[in-house]
């Protein structure tokens, strides 16, 4: 008889948050994702930032210019956990679904483009912050790590996703298929009404290759979502020129083929549904299973996945390990003890090398 992996119902949300309104956008949230509930899904996945939008003005405006919308971003900002955080999990437990939604968290002083991980009893499962904001974004978000890069094994299979450009990144996808995942969640902003209007259709190009290659690459089923521009970001904003109402390219997309089976959804607010069966995804492993079988051994993958922080204690690591300092002694006895061995050995040259190392060691100390 063998083995039978999981069937569901996914939904992909495409839709405007109440632009930089954080208690409003969660309100919406919370509808929507009761909405798609109700019509039974299981995973209902919410666009890149929804909560309380994505920073338009950071490509449209001056730094100095964009200041006071920054200012007004971080107060609206997502503390993880906290408020909003409890409320879109009572949301995602009453809906009785696994929801991934898109904000910006803010932690101390700084902000970061997060995705968050609800399962279907409502706990924050965990997050994934964008490694590097792109271009204009470098103004507003700092860089995500390692320590947020990570495949969730749940009920409904292995899951994960990536923020916006992070799909043209080789290495991000590489890593979450090499970690076994199964189902993706690609979240876009709507980028293509929101600026030049050459950006239209190329960032449309953009979204699609990038899931059709996740998806054939990886051999997972990936769950595309972009939000829209409204008139109330395009008032909010001042009437940027050439920003108007739209944009947006949801869909869901099969393993293996790249095959779009809902969707797309373009300038126009929805929900798009889809049946996920795990059962197809093995027929394409024999094709081109690039992290197993089809992985050329010549290559490989360095991955930290430590949690990178501006201050670190030397009376404790984050394992509660001995501390650094403890560390850096261990390190200077054993080089101690080589160079009193060596002082024995007829080489000139080798005592004089480990009688430098000794100095620069102790200079250290």
């Amino acid at each position: 008889m063998g083995d039978t992996y999981p069937k569901f119902k996914a939904a992909a949300v495409q839709a405007a948050p109440v632009f930089m309104d954080r208690e409003a956008s969660v309100d919406k949230a919370c509808n929507l994702i009761e909405t798609a509930g109700k019509e039974g899904a299981k995973l209902i996945a919410l666009p890149e930032v929804y909560i309380p939008a994505y920073p338009y003005w950071a490509w449209l405006m001056s730094i100095e210019q964009g200041l006071e919308y920054c200012a007004e971003l971080y107060k609206n900002s997502v503390d993880v956990p906290g408020e909003a955080t409890a409320r879109l999990g009572e949301a995602a437990r009453k809906a009785n679904a696994y929801v991934v939604i898109g904000v910006n968290e803010r932690e101390n002083k700084s902000l970061y483009n997060t995705l968050l991980f609800f399962d279907d009893e409502g706990n924050l499962m965990g997050k994934h912050r964008k490694f590097k904001a792109t271009h204009a974004e470098k103004i507003i978000w700092g860089d995500g790590d390692g320590s947020t890069h990570r495949v969730y094994d749940t009920k409904i299979g292995r899951m994960s996703g990536l923020i916006c450009g992070e799909h043209v990144m080789a290495l991000p996808g590489y890593t979450l298929a090499a970690m076994g995942e199964q189902v993706h969640i690609a979240a876009w902003v709507g980028f293509a009404t929101a600026g030049m209007p050459a950006w239209k259709d190329a960032f449309r190009v953009l979204s699609e290759t990038s899931a059709r290659y996740h998806a054939i690459a990886y051999n997972t089923y990936v769950i595309n979502v972009q939000s829209l521009v409204d008139q109330g970001a395009i008032d909010k904003l001042g009437k940027p020129k050439h920003m108007t109402p739209g944009g947006g390219w949801t869909a869901i997309l099969a393993p293996g083929t790249g095959e779009i089976i809902s969707g797309p959804l373009v300038d126009e607010e929805g929900i798009i549904y889809a049946d996920v069966d795990l059962n197809i995804s093995p027929f394409y492993y024999f094709t081109h299973e690039a992290t197993g079988h089809y992985w050329p051994k010549q290559l490989s993958v360095l991955f930290n996945d430590q949690q990178m922080t501006p201050i670190r204690y030397a009376s404790q690591t984050a394992e509660g390990s001995p501390a650094s300092f403890q560390h850096f002694q261990q390190i200077q006895r054993a080089v101690r003890m080589m160079a009193q061995e060596v002082a024995k050995v007829e080489n000139s040259e080798l005592r004089k090398s480990f009688e430098n190392l000794t100095r620069v060691v102790e200079k250290l100390a």
